[in-house]
């Protein structure tokens, strides 16, 4: 039978040419022009199925091992090509390519360590939303649309202040999410708030206009200053890791807490010509003025409670006698290249 004769030189011409494929860009044209779709195989096919029926018994058992035959031939010079590939000659003399382990920055890793302090102490990690409304950024913590306040902060607005209670801006502080939480939780409660805040503010070597700030507040009952300064000692002596942090609280002004603190720190062992020898102000705090408490629902009468914030950069800057804040967001990954696991100024 011809048909018989066309297989049997179908699966010597499959075996020949597969075996000869130098690369596989020619293994892939054997393969379209032998066994694929609308390859020599696909021809053969229709002429068994158009063979007499008298003829298919004999002729079935030939066509399936011709099928066979030519896909065996094209998995072994698929396996060949790839054995020859891994088995490339290796130039010895050739520099080896650095590998350089990438890092977390060092203002995500104090955040982080930050919020598992607080969470050993009970408080639930929390944030807001960075564009916030006028109602929840001022308004609801005592500093109205006429309070000083609001121009100390610089404020980047997306809506003219003047549509009230409404308008957009990029929040200034993480004390927004307090005016948030309040008329959502039912005292007592505590939280901790890590996040980015906005300031139009010069920037120098203590100030950018861009920042990280953590914030803490705790409502409860019977809450006095002394539970505040011991929270912040805690937090302090967890998150700085040294032994000759001095702190001290200075009576101040903030409209959404009465009476009012800045806490400075300074390092008893710093080199006396470092900026860190010196008292640097950390951070803000106090006991929740009654007049927040009732703009979130909460009975100052029943209810006190205290708040804190401070720049999360000037923790790390302390931590890593890091002398300029713009290193943070600065593009010189030599700087922060320092910060790698385990590696510490």
């Amino acid at each position: 039978m011809a048909l018989t004769d066309d297989l049997q030189q179908f699966t010597a011409e499959a075996e020949a040419r597969f075996a000869a494929a130098a690369d596989p860009a020619a293994l892939e044209a054997v393969r379209v022009a032998l066994i694929g779709s609308n390859g020599r195989e696909k021809e053969l096919a229709k002429a068994f199925a158009a063979a007499p029926p008298e003829d298919k018994r004999a002729l079935g058992p030939v066509f399936n091992a011709a099928k066979q035959a030519a896909k065996a031939a094209f998995e072994a010079a698929k396996a060949r090509l790839s054995a020859a590939a891994e088995d490339q000659p290796v130039d010895l003399s050739l520099p080896v390519a650095r590998q350089r382990a990438g890092s977390i920055h060092p203002v995500s890793q104090v955040a982080a360590e930050v919020e598992e302090v607080f969470a050993s102490m009970g408080y639930e990690v929390a944030d807001g939303p960075h564009v916030e409304l006028d109602e929840f950024n001022f308004t609801r913590l005592n500093i109205p649309a006429d309070h000083p306040a609001r121009d100390h902060q610089d404020t980047f607005w997306l809506d003219h202040p003047q549509h009230g209670r409404g308008a957009r801006l990029l929040r200034t502080h993480t004390s927004a999410v307090q005016s948030r939480s309040y008329p959502r939780l039912k005292p007592p409660f505590r939280r901790v708030v890590v996040g980015t805040v906005f300031r139009y503010e010069a920037v120098d070597a203590t100030h950018d206009n861009t920042f990280h700030q953590v914030e803490g507040f705790l409502v409860d009952q019977d809450i006095t200053v002394a539970h505040l300064v011991g929270t912040i000692r805690t937090m302090l002596t967890a998150l700085l890791k040294r032994d000759d942090i001095e702190v001290r609280l200075r009576p101040s002004f903030f409209p959404f807490v009465e009476p009012g603190f800045e806490v400075d720190v300074r390092l008893t062992k710093a080199d006396p010509a470092s900026r860190f020898a010196r008292w640097m102000e950390l951070l803000g705090c106090g006991m929740i003025h009654p007049q927040v408490l009732t703009a979130g629902g909460i009975d100052p009468e029943a209810w006190q409670g205290f708040a804190f914030g401070l720049g999360l950069e000037r923790l790390v800057m302390i931590r890593h006698g890091i002398a300029d804040i713009r290193v943070m967001n600065g593009a010189d990954l030599r700087s922060l290249r320092q910060f790698g696991a385990g590696t510490a100024l």
